[in-house]
Parts: C-alpha cells; sequence; structure tokens
C-alpha cells in the first residue's frame, strides 16, 4: 500500500477548509489579546519644580540616594554621613516649603532655591577634610560642565579654583 496522501498536492476544498479553521482560531483569540490590561502603571509622582538640584548637584538625585553617592566617592564617616543627612533634610525642607509659598514670584524662587542649594553645598564642604574637599570640588565642576553642555551648544568655562579656607 503507497502511501500517496504526501505526494498528492492539497485540493481546494481541503485548502478552503484549512484556512477557514485558521481565520476562525485566530479571530476567536483576538478578544482575548486585546482583553489584556496593556496600560502602563502610573508614573510616579514629580517634583514640582525640577530646577533646583540638590546639594551634590545631582537634578535627579534627592535624600538618600546623594548621601550614598557622597559616601561612596568620599568615603565619608559615619559622622559625616549624619552631618550631611541633616544638612540634606534641611535643605529639602527649606525648599518644599518655598515650592508651597504661593505669594513668591516663580523667578524669585528660583533664585531662592539656588542661595539654598549653594548654602547646602557650603555647609557639606565645611564637614569635609582638606583630601574630601578636593574629591567634592572637582565632582561639582564636573557636574557643572554637563549641565551646561545639556542647556546649550556654549563652550563649558573651565572650572573655578575651589574656595580657600
Amino acid at each position: 500500500m503507497k502511501m500517496t496522501m504526501f505526494r498528492k498536492p492539497f485540493n481546494k476544498p481541503m485548502m478552503r477548509v484549512a484556512m477557514l479553521a485558521l481565520c476562525t482560531a485566530t479571530l476567536s483569540v483576538a478578544p482575548m489579546l486585546v482583553a489584556q490590561d496593556n496600560t502602563a502603571p502610573p508614573p510616579p509622582p514629580q517634583q514640582q519644580d525640577n530646577m533646583a538640584p540638590s546639594p551634590g548637584g545631582h537634578a535627579g538625585r534627592r535624600g538618600g540616594d546623594q548621601v550614598e553617592m557622597l559616601t561612596k566617592r568620599l568615603n565619608l564617616t559615619p559622622d559625616q554621613v549624619t552631618q550631611v543627612k541633616a544638612i540634606d533634610a534641611d535643605q529639602m525642607s527649606q525648599m518644599n516649603a518655598l515650592r508651597e509659598d504661593t505669594t513668591t514670584p516663580r523667578a524669585d524662587k528660583r533664585s531662592k532655591m539656588m542661595e539654598i542649594r549653594q548654602a547646602s553645598q557650603d555647609k557639606i564642604r565645611n564637614v569635609l577634610t582638606d583630601e574630601q574637599k578636593t574629591k567634592y570640588d572637582a565632582m561639582q565642576a564636573k557636574m557643572k560642565e554637563r549641565r551646561q553642555n545639556r542647556q546649550g551648544g556654549e563652550e563649558a568655562a573651565p572650572p573655578p579654583p575651589p574656595p580657600q579656607q
């Protein structure tokens, strides 16, 4: 007995049945695919004012992230970590109070936030050893250069000499 089934090409009625079966299967699965929840989770709440970078000069870093980064890069002692956390918390409370202040014009808020940020950077710098200050100043200069490059094609000025104490 020869198996001629595999040698014989499909005839038209059999091809129609196969196509009908394929279409029916596809149409029966389609509603299940559409019914899946493809919505993305809501984005995390953002800060109202992204203009003000944190004391480390990282606009995206907040709170503990900055302290961790400074601890790692500058080898902060536990006492320094405690002091930097307090400075950071104070800065955040001042920034939040300023954001919630509806009487201060936006342009004034920006300049006040810059003052708060600079004051926090100076306080953090006072906590550091001379070697750490050198590294911190280099980090600040690098951040400033990155910000300038992002803001426009203007040439980044050489970093200013670190403040002497």
